[in-house]
């Protein structure tokens, strides 16, 4: 039995995470733009580190949305 388990686990697909950085809207106050960091697993799990996506995970921000569309996926 645990020559079968070590056999599935070596055969397990690693997932691949993607990093991307995507522009965000600019500061009023200081007039510089804000980057945010979105983490894709096989391109089918977005995450953002921005406050919209923070609120609700549920919906994709417009920063995931922005690159869905840029990378042609989902569309």
């Amino acid at each position: 039995m645990n020559l079968f388990y070590y056999i599935h686990y070596s055969m397990k697909k690693e997932k691949q995470i993607t990093k991307y950085r995507q522009m965000g809207s600019r500061n009023k106050k200081t007039g510089k733009l804000n980057y945010y960091t979105i983490t894709s697993v096989d391109h089918k799990k977005f995450e953002c580190e921005c406050l919209g996506f923070q609120y609700r995970t549920y919906k994709d921000c417009k920063h995931i949305t922005r690159l869905k569309y840029l990378l042609c996926i989902d569309r």
